[in-house]
């Protein structure tokens, strides 16, 4: 947490948005360490990979409050080839084969300036498939609170955003694995808690236009970085994954986008006999954006 506050202070307590130097010195740096991270050990058993295909559908929706709150619901259904056992002959080549993970994020914001956002998720549910290896897959049901902070920064036609996200999670028993429905897994006992932080760098391209506007088609790629905390991560589950996508959008006004994108999940399960299998994700992920609902009913209002 210190780190952060020194990103957002500067000594005489105003406050410092990072220069193109620093955004590409720091990214160089995180890439660096998730690099020298996810290398093999010697002293390690050779890592076991597993390449799974995924794919990913989100629906976000968001709207103003009052003033300079707003608010935003994110639904994400998570499919994917594998069931989990990871056996070869589960695999059928298609991504949205069996079920993954749901996931239900809200969060409120509060937009400090044109370049500062801090946000709360308060309340977040993710229904998960427990996956490992050579023991029958589960279900079980998370619990989820997250502050948040984003920094933007406009390089010429280049968005570039840091997000920060810290999460606290109660993680809920495994259950009987039900592919047609989510059942609620309580007993979040103290053993199950767990927290983690996360890095995002986001950069944002409008392609046709010098600037987001209507119908505008846009690139984007980001890195994300995920770090175990609390009393119950070992040293060897710190690094938890990380996600690296590309993709296209087209925002075809200010209330509807679509986007497609490409992403390489790596997740570092550890948690096989030998402590060593790695999901290698490839995933489809289509979102679709809903934005500025307020004034859509006041549209209809006025009709």
């Amino acid at each position: 947490m210190t780190s952060i506050r020194c990103l957002l202070f500067c000594t005489s307590g105003h406050i410092f948005l990072p220069n193109r130097t620093f955004i590409l010195n720091f990214i160089g740096a995180i890439l660096l360490i998730m690099v020298s991270t996810s290398l093999p050990s010697v002293s390690q058993s050779p890592r076991r990979y597993y390449h799974i295909a995924n794919g990913w559908t989100d629906v976000n929706i968001s709207g103003k409050i009052a003033g300079k709150f707003s608010w935003q619901l994110e639904n994400q259904h998570r499919r994917q080839d594998m069931q989990g056992a990871y056996k070869s002959e589960t695999t059928t080549g298609n991504p949205y084969n069996n079920l993954n993970q749901h996931v239900f994020r809200p969060f409120i914001h509060y937009q400090v300036n044109p370049n500062i956002r801090v946000s709360l998720m308060p309340f977040g549910w993710i229904g998960s498939n427990r996956f490992a290896e050579g023991k029958p897959f589960a279900f079980f049901s998370e619990l989820r609170v997250s502050p948040q902070i984003i920094l933007t920064q406009n390089l010429g036609r280049l968005r570039v955003d840091h997000r920060f996200r810290y999460e606290f999670r109660w993680l809920g028993k495994n259950q009987a694995l039900n592919d047609k429905s989510f059942v609620y897994g309580g007993d979040f006992s103290e053993t199950n808690y767990r927290e983690r932080f996360r890095y995002q760098a986001k950069l944002t391209l409008p392609l046709n236009k010098a600037q987001m506007g209507d119908k505008t088609l846009y690139a984007q790629a980001y890195n994300e970085f995920f770090l175990n905390m609390g009393k119950n991560i070992s040293n060897l589950n710190l690094f938890d994954q990380n996600r690296a996508l590309v993709g296209l959008g087209y925002r075809l006004n200010h209330h509807y986008s679509v986007e497609a994108s490409y992403m390489q999940q790596t997740i570092f399960r550890f948690n096989n006999t030998d402590k060593n299998n790695v999901d290698l994700n490839n995933i489809l992920q289509l979102n679709f954006v809903l934005s500025n609902v307020e004034s859509l009913f006041k549209k209809k209002a006025s009709h």
